[in-house]
């Protein structure tokens, strides 16, 4: 005798449908979460109709089917069809309802009522109303509702599945010609598939690096058999990406557009998503290789072309799309902001506090194809682990920044100091504005043993008069404030174990208080 007690789980539904969907030719996936799907192939024709499936997850208007010259569409109907479908038992009344006619003890505890237990045989289970109709043991009709039954003992073997209810929505086509077969082409936008790129950097030595991507594909939508897939780096116009088209659904477009505008659930929102894996320590000779996977560009969109792929529903893949040698260079970077702010202080500020100096590498896309914006993670040639961050877009030819860690061994300071005030500077219309002269000076000493140029950039709300050592000036004048936003940039080539101080000035405006 098999028991089963009552469980909260729901049944997993599986895949079958009246009409069948023609094989996928190609996919390009997005990384929205979109996908452009193809599919090609015939459909018979029966009775003067042809039907295909309706796709679950098409984006409103994207939906096209096209057929061969020699049979046009006169028009197309879309249909509910109630079909029974064999799923996995894994509840009570999915159990009842799959072993209907077999022989069963249903302990019973209806609201309000002693519980029971009834032996006998089942008759029927309705799953919209849930009621079970049972014959007992002394030829009594027993009709129970699913729900107050908690324990089922079968006396025979049980069936581990049962027929579900399930609606499919057909497309039902009327052809020109009411016989024979129709070749179909569809093309649409779906949601539910996902790529997501990611690097992996071996800095060999001190000048170049092996850099490897792959390509993780997320498919929530339909299994691919075979179906020619790109993978597409860009970022198109989707407008409405994120809508469904009417043809997927059954209730009124503009009732539930009213709702959806209200709540604000049409806004045009693209999750940035990001990923990260770990590592270990590979064998010999195990990133070693280079390879490449075919592509081509298209206007403004770069594709990578990876060939057939087979991918259930609900399953991932990872793919490897390029590895092969970049260029790079040791940099490093200091922005100070301003610290003292005059005009809204009245003070300078003296602080000696050390400001981060961060270590980051300026690397160089020699390879033949664009560089998209993914995660990247950083080992040395001992396979000593460096960093883990990311990459952006970067053009072949073109570079970018990959930042790893914060300096620790170049020292920063940023004091500065009032050298001179003027009282009734400047008037404009009734206000008379003071102002002040500030000399600031930035230090800067590299405890290594090799010689290293810091990008240092300043930030002044103030007018720059002066700044030492080739410092290049850039002003942003504003019509809302008297002092201008201006920028200084100096790159500091610092020996091993140098120290070195480069120096500004600049006057500010300000109201006497």
């Amino acid at each position: 005798m098999t028991r089963y007690i009552l469980s909260g789980l729901f049944a997993i539904a599986c895949t079958s449908a009246i009409a069948q969907a023609l094989p996928v030719k190609k996919i390009s996936i997005f990384k929205n979460g979109t996908a452009m799907i193809v599919h090609e192939g015939s459909t018979p024709v029966t009775g003067g109709k042809a039907t295909l499936p309706v796709p679950s997850r098409a984006i409103y208007g994207t939906y096209f089917l096209g057929t061969g010259k020699d049979n046009s569409v006169k028009n197309i109907a879309i249909k509910n069809d109630t079909i029974k479908k064999e799923e996995k038992a894994i509840t009570i009344w999915q159990l009842i309802a799959g072993n209907v006619g077999k022989k069963v003890t249903l302990s019973v505890a209806p609201a309000g009522k002693i519980d029971r237990a009834v032996s006998g045989k089942i008759l029927s289970y309705n799953q919209q109303s849930g009621l079970i109709r049972l014959q007992s043991d002394n030829n009594k009709i027993e009709v129970f509702k699913s729900g107050d039954v908690y324990l089922a003992e079968f006396a025979e073997e049980e069936k581990q599945t049962y027929l579900a209810d399930s609606i499919q929505r057909s497309l039902v086509i009327t052809p020109a010609t009411a016989s024979g077969s129709l070749n179909v082409q569809e093309i649409y936008l779906q949601t539910g598939m996902n790529w997501m790129p990611s690097y992996f950097m071996i800095l060999k030595d001190e000048k170049s690096a092996r850099l490897e991507m792959k390509a993780t594909i997320e498919n929530f939508a339909d299994a691919l058999s075979d179906a020619e897939t790109e993978l597409v780096v860009g970022a198109p116009q989707m407008t409405n990406s994120d809508r469904l088209d009417p043809m997927t659904y059954d209730y009124q477009t503009m009732d539930r557009m009213i709702e959806a505008n209200r709540m604000g659930l049409y806004a045009n929102n693209v999750q940035a998503k990001t990923m990260s894996f770990g590592y270990s320590a590979p064998a010999a000779d195990a990133f070693a290789q280079d390879f490449s996977t075919a592509g081509e560009k298209n206007d403004d969109l770069y594709i990578y072309k990876i060939g057939k792929v087979s991918l259930g529903k609900n399953a991932k893949g990872i793919y490897p799309i390029f590895a092969g040698s970049i260029e790079y260079k040791d940099k490093y970077e200091g922005l100070i902001e301003d610290r003292s702010n005059f005009a809204e202080t009245r003070a300078t500020s003296n602080d000696e506090t050390p400001i981060d100096v961060f270590h980051s590498l300026e690397i160089k896309n020699t390879a033949s194809v664009p560089l998209t914006t993914a995660p990247v993670t950083i080992i040395n040639e001992k396979d000593q682990f460096v960093a883990q961050n990311e990459i952006t877009y970067t053009p072949a030819g073109s570079t970018s920044t990959v930042r790893l860690s914060k300096a620790i061994d170049i020292i920063m300071k940023n004091p500065e100091e009032e050298t001179s005030r003027t009282d009734n500077a400047k008037k404009i219309g009734k206000q008379v504005y003071s102002s002040v002269k500030i000399k600031g000076t930035i230090s800067l000493e590299n405890y290594q043993n090799k010689e290293v140029t810091v990008a240092v950039t300043k930030n002044t709300n103030g007018e720059v008069s002066a700044a030492s050592d080739g410092g290049k000036i850039t002003r942003q004048k504003s019509y809302a404030n008297i002092n201008p936003a201006t920028q200084i940039k100096w790159d500091v080539k610092l020996a091993a174990n140098q120290k070195k101080t480069v120096s500004y000035e600049y006057e500010v405006f300000f109201l006497p208080q």
